[in-house]
């Protein structure tokens, strides 16, 4: 027979708590360093994806 929702469910629920004490959780300063690196690459490609605007938009009104 197959096993009922409740049942599934709750194996599902057991083997997921298994496999997240397996996980190597970042460290604080670690999560502080990657969001750094995040924010400071967002704000160059921000930077260079701004330039690029303005350079085309200049373009196209020297064409225009």
């Amino acid at each position: 027979m197959s096993e009922s929702v409740v049942q599934r469910s709750s194996r599902f629920l057991r083997e997921v708590w298994i496999e997240l004490q397996k996980v190597s959780w970042p460290t604080i300063p670690e999560i502080r360093q990657s969001t750094i690196v995040v924010l400071v690459a967002v704000f160059l490609c921000a930077i260079f994806i701004g330039i690029i605007d303005w350079g085309l938009s200049r373009l196209v009104r020297l064409v225009f």
